[in-house]
């Protein structure tokens, strides 16, 4: 897969967040630096099913990690 251009990672973070608001597990989406170029790293209070969440959007690759609850401190 190409790495991806900051801007496009940036335009991939609308379209996943749009596609995963109905995802109650999801608690933020970002972009992160990948190898040369850039990705979405989406931030999961638990594990979901296998295929919930796209291996990338746009061509931009995705990476999802259980980092449970955020709560304020």
């Amino acid at each position: 897969m190409p790495m991806a251009t900051l801007a496009e990672a940036k335009s991939a973070k609308r379209k996943a967040a749009q596609r995963l608001t109905r995802v109650p597990q999801v608690n933020g989406i970002g972009v992160e630096r990948v190898e040369r170029g850039y990705g979405l790293k989406v931030n999961l209070v638990e594990n979901v099913e296998r295929g919930v969440i796209p291996e990338a959007v746009d061509g931009v690759p995705l990476r999802a990690v259980v980092v449970g609850r955020i709560r304020r401190r």
